[in-house]
C-alpha cells in the first residue's frame, strides 16, 4: 500500500505541467482545468472501488481459490479487428468477458452484487433508472462511435481493471510520463518485480470476475495493450491461448494515431501531435515485431494469427479455423450466430475517419518503419510518389 500511494502521489504531481519529454514548454490552461475535474472524479471512483475490493476479502474470501483455466487473450496491433473478433468470440457461452460497467464501476464482487441488486429493483418499478442511464451513456460515449463504439453493457478491454494499480496504458493521456510508456515494452524492459506486481493484480481481477460469473467458464480477454505483455502473460498462465490480430500499416497506423490524438486534444490545449506520433510509431513497430516473434515461439495449439482483411470478409470461417487449431468444438448455437455475422459482414463499413494531413505520416515513413510488414504479408505499399500526408 505505501508503494502504491507513492506511485499515485508521483503521477499526480507529474500530471499538471507535463513537458512531453522536453518537446513542449510552458503550461496549458486547458490541461489545468481538465486535471481539476479529472483528479477528484478519478480518486473518488478509485476510493469507492478500493473499499469494494477490500470488502471482497471479508464477504467473499473464497474468490482467491478460483482456478483460472485456459484463458483466451485477443491481442495484436490496435485498429486491426480486435474489437470485432472479441465480440464474435463473446457469443460463445463457454466464455465470460468483462463489460465496461464492471471495469469502471464494479471491479469488486461486492460492487457487482450491489449494482445487479439495484438493477433488479429498477426493473421491478419499470426501469426508470435504466432509461436515464442509457440517455446519459449516449451523451457521454456516443461521440466515440466512429472511433470505438462501446456502451456500459458491451464487452470491453479488461486492462481497464488494472487502473487502480496504474497498469493501464490509457492513463498516459492524463499523465504522459515514461513510467506509463514503459508498459508498452513490458516484456522487453519491465523489471521482474514489476511484472510480478501486475500479474498478481491481474490474476486477482480475473478470479473475482470468474467467482461472480462462474468459475467453470473460460476468460475471454481482448487487449491490444497486452501485446507487449504476451511473454509475461504466457508465463503467468501456462495454459492460455493467444490470437494476434494484424492489419496493413497503411490503415492501422494512421487510424491509431488519430484515435489517441482525439483524447490528447481533450487533455491538453497545446499541439502535442509530434509527441504522440513519435511515441506511437515506435510503439506500433514494436507491436508488429513482438507479436510475430512471440507467436512463432509458441506451440501451434496455443496461438493463431488473425489478419483483419480476412476476418472482415469471412468472420465465421476465420473463427471456426481458430477453434479447430485450438482443439475446441463449437456448439450449434454458436455456429448459427457466426453464420449471421457472415451475412452482416458483407454490409459492414467502418465509421472511423481521420485526416492524414494532421498526422504528418508520409508514405515514405510508413515504408521505412513498416516495410517488412508490407513485404511479409503482401500488403500493397503506399504510393511514395505522393506528397507527405
Amino acid at each position: 500500500m505505501p508503494t502504491l500511494l507513492k506511485r499515485y502521489t508521483a503521477l499526480f504531481a507529474a500530471s499538471w505541467f507535463p513537458g512531453y519529454q522536453g518537446q513542449l514548454r510552458g503550461f496549458s490552461l486547458q490541461r489545468l482545468l481538465v486535471m481539476l475535474l479529472f483528479w477528484p472524479v478519478f480518486l473518488l471512483v478509485q476510493g469507492v472501488n478500493g473499499i469494494g475490493l477490500g470488502l471482497d476479502y471479508l464477504l467473499f474470501p473464497d474468490f482467491r481459490r478460483v482456478q483460472v483455466r485456459e484463458p483466451l487473450f485477443v491481442v495484436g496491433v490496435p485498429r486491426s479487428g480486435t474489437t470485432f473478433l472479441h465480440r464474435l468470440l463473446a457469443m460463445d457461452e463457454r466464455f465470460t468477458t468483462t463489460a465496461l460497467w464492471e471495469l469502471l464501476f464494479a471491479p469488486s464482487i461486492t460492487q457487482r452484487y450491489f449494482w445487479t441488486g439495484v438493477a433488479h429493483l429498477d426493473k421491478v418499478i419499470g426501469r426508470p433508472g435504466a432509461r436515464l442511464l442509457f440517455w446519459a451513456e449516449r451523451r457521454l460515449l456516443g461521440g466515440l462511435d466512429g472511433v470505438h463504439k462501446t456502451g456500459l453493457l458491451d464487452p470491453e478491454e479488461d486492462y481497464l481493471g488494472l487502473i487502480p494499480v496504474w497498469g493501464c496504458f490509457l492513463l498516459v493521456l492524463a499523465v504522459p510520463v515514461p513510467a506509463l510508456w514503459q508498459l508498452t515494452f513490458l516484456d522487453r524492459d519491465g523489471r521482474p518485480e514489476e511484472k510480478q506486481r501486475l500479474m498478481r493484480a491481474y490474476r486477482r481481477f480475473i478470479q473475482r470476475h470468474l467467482y461472480f460469473h462462474g468459475p467453470e467458464k473460460n476468460l475471454l480477454s481482448k487487449n491490444p495493450s497486452f501485446t507487449p505483455w504476451m511473454e509475461t502473460l504466457a508465463d503467468a498462465f501456462p495454459d492460455a491461448r493467444f490470437i494476434g490480430c494484424l492489419r496493413s500499416p497503411s490503415a492501422a497506423v494512421p487510424s491509431q494515431v488519430n484515435s489517441i490524438l482525439i483524447g490528447a486534444r481533450l487533455f491538453d490545449g497545446r499541439d502535442t501531435t509530434a509527441y504522440w506520433r513519435e511515441g506511437f510509431l515506435a510503439m506500433l513497430e514494436y507491436y508488429y515485431r513482438h507479436l510475430l516473434e512471440v507467436v512463432e515461439q509458441m506451440p501451434e495449439q496455443r496461438q493463431a494469427l488473425s489478419v483483419m482483411e480476412t476476418l472482415a470478409s469471412a468472420p465465421g470461417e476465420t473463427v471456426l479455423g481458430f477453434y479447430q487449431r485450438f482443439g475446441w468444438q463449437p456448439d450449434t448455437q454458436f455456429c448459427e450466430r457466426l453464420q449471421e455475422q457472415d451475412r452482416k459482414a458483407k454490409q459492414y463499413r467502418s465509421g472511423h475517419h481521420y485526416s492524414s494531413d494532421e498526422l504528418g505520416i508520409s508514405p515514405h515513413e510508413l515504408v521505412d518503419v513498416f516495410g517488412w510488414v508490407y513485404e511479409r504479408f503482401g500488403y500493397p505499399l503506399p504510393n511514395t510518389d505522393e506528397k507527405p500526408l
